[in-house]
C-alpha cells in the first residue's frame, strides 16, 4: 500500500455486541490496514469491542462515554472533540453516516440504499432518519466506497450531483472465517444425515424468506431428509412471525431457524451445505454469497441486481419470488452432478478475483485522497 502515513479515525461500533456483515467489513480492514504504517484510532459508544483484531500496536481503542448516548448524540457530541484531541487526518465512518460537524475530511461506506427503494422494510420513523443521516453524510463525505456497480448506479439515481465522490470498491471472501472443517465432521456437529440448504444473512422482507420456506415444502418432497438452515436474525417490518410460518408449511424439524451464530459456526454451516440460496430483490453486494463460493457451496440468487450481476455466471437464477421456480433451481443443485461440478468450479474462479487485501488497499487509497495525501 502507499507509504504515506495517516491518522485514521474510525468508527468502531460495527464491531461492538455481534458483528454481521457490516461488521466483518470493517474487520477485514482493519486487519490489513495495521500494517500500512498508519495509526488507527477506533471510537466506540462506551467500551471498546471485545476484538482481536484491535489488539496490535497500530490500533488505539477510544471508549467515548459511558455506552447511554444514542447514536446521533454519540456522533455529533463526543466523537468530534475526541478526534480533533487524537490529530487524526482523515475519518472512515464504515456504514452509511459519519459525524457530520467534524472539521475533517469524511470517507463514509454506503452499501445500499434500501431505505430510499424499498422504505417499506423499515419502520416510518427509522427509514425517514436514515435518509436524512445518508443524505447529510454524503454530502459532508470526500469519498464514498461502494460495493457493487449496482450501488454505483443507485447513488448515483439518487444523488446525481454528488455521483463523483463514489469509489467502486468490491468485497472480499472469506479469508478471516476459522479454516474449513472436514465435511463429514461439520455435518455431525450440526447434526445432518441429509441435503442441506442454506441461507445466510438478516432476514429482511426484500429477502423472500417466505417464499423460500415454501419452496422448501416442495422440494422436501422430492428431498425426504432436506434441511433448511436460516442463518440471521429477524429484523423483518412488518415483523413476520417465521415460527409460526414454518409451523403452517409442515416443515418441523426440516428448518432450523438459527438466528444469529459465531465464525465457527458460519465455518461449520458452509461445510456442511449443498446449496446456499439469497433470494433478495435488493441487494448492496452479497457478501454471505461469495463466502459461500469460495468454501465451495453452489449457489442459487435472485436474479435482481446486485445479486444476479455479481454472481450471475456463478450461480443459478431465479425471480426471487417465484417459489415453484426456486424449488427447481434447489432441485437442480441437489440432483444434477455435472451441474453442482460447474457451480462449484465458477463460483471458487470468482471468489479468486476477490480480496480482502484487495478491497483494503483501494479503500485506503479513498482514505488517502480524502486527506489530500
Amino acid at each position: 500500500m502507499a507509504s504515506s502515513p495517516l491518522v485514521v479515525g474510525v468508527d468502531g461500533r460495527e464491531l461492538t455486541g455481534r458483528p454481521t456483515g457490516t461488521g466483518r467489513y470493517l474487520r477485514n480492514l482493519l486487519r490489513h490496514w495495521r500494517d500500512t504504517g498508519d495509526r488507527l484510532v477506533c471510537y466506540f459508544n462506551g467500551p471498546p469491542a471485545l476484538d482481536p483484531v484491535l489488539d496490535h500496536p497500530a490500533v488505539s481503542k477510544r471508549p467515548l462515554g459511558d455506552g447511554c448516548a444514542r447514536g446521533l448524540a454519540w456522533q455529533e457530541r463526543l466523537v468530534p472533540p475526541a478526534a480533533a484531541a487524537d490529530r487524526i487526518d482523515v475519518f472512515f465512518s464504515p456504514a452509511y453516516s459519519c459525524p457530520l460537524s467534524l472539521a475533517v475530511p469524511r470517507v463514509t461506506a454506503v452499501h445500499d440504499l434500501s431505505f430510499f427503494a424499498l422504505p417499506e422494510d423499515f419502520a416510518f420513523a427509522d427509514a425517514l432518519r436514515r435518509r436524512i443521516l445518508v443524505g447529510l453524510s454524503l454530502q459532508a463525505s470526500t469519498r464514498v466506497p461502494v460495493c457493487s456497480e449496482f450501488t454505483r448506479r443507485e447513488l448515483a439515481r439518487l444523488f446525481p450531483s454528488l455521483a463523483g465522490k463514489a469509489v467502486h470498491v468490491p468485497l472480499g471472501p472469506d479469508d478471516d472465517l476459522p479454516a474449513p472443517a472436514p465435511r463429514d465432521e461439520a455435518r455431525r456437529r450440526l447434526g445432518i444425515d441429509g441435503p442441506c440448504i442454506l441461507t445466510v444473512g438478516a432476514i429482511l422482507n426484500r429477502r423472500c424468506l417466505p417464499e423460500l420456506l415454501r419452496a422448501t415444502a416442495r422440494l422436501a418432497q422430492r428431498h425426504p431428509r432436506l434441511v433448511l438452515d436460516v442463518v440471521g436474525e429477524n429484523r423483518t417490518h412488518p415483523r413476520l412471525d417465521l415460527p409460526r410460518a414454518v409451523a403452517a408449511l409442515g416443515l418441523g424439524d426440516r428448518v432450523r431457524l438459527s438466528g444469529f451464530v459465531d465464525d465457527q459456526g458460519l465455518a461449520d454451516r458452509y461445510a456442511a451445505a449443498d446449496a446456499a440460496v439469497f433470494l433478495s430483490e435488493y441487494e448492496g453486494f452479497g457478501l454471505p454469497a461469495l463466502e459461500a463460493a469460495a468454501r465451495g457451496v453452489p449457489l442459487v440468487v435472485a436474479r435482481a441486481p446486485s445479486l444476479g450481476e455479481i454472481f450471475g455466471d456463478a450461480a443459478v437464477l431465479v425471480d426471487p419470488r417465484d417459489e415453484s421456480a426456486v424449488a427447481a433451481a434447489l432441485d437442480r443443485v441437489l440432483s444434477d452432478g455435472a451441474l453442482r461440478e460447474r457451480l462449484v468450479g465458477t463460483g471458487r474462479d470468482l471468489a479468486a478475483r476477490h480480496s480482502w487485501a484487495e478491497t483494503a488497499r483501494r479503500t485506503r487509497a479513498a482514505l488517502q485522497e480524502a486527506a489530500g495525501r
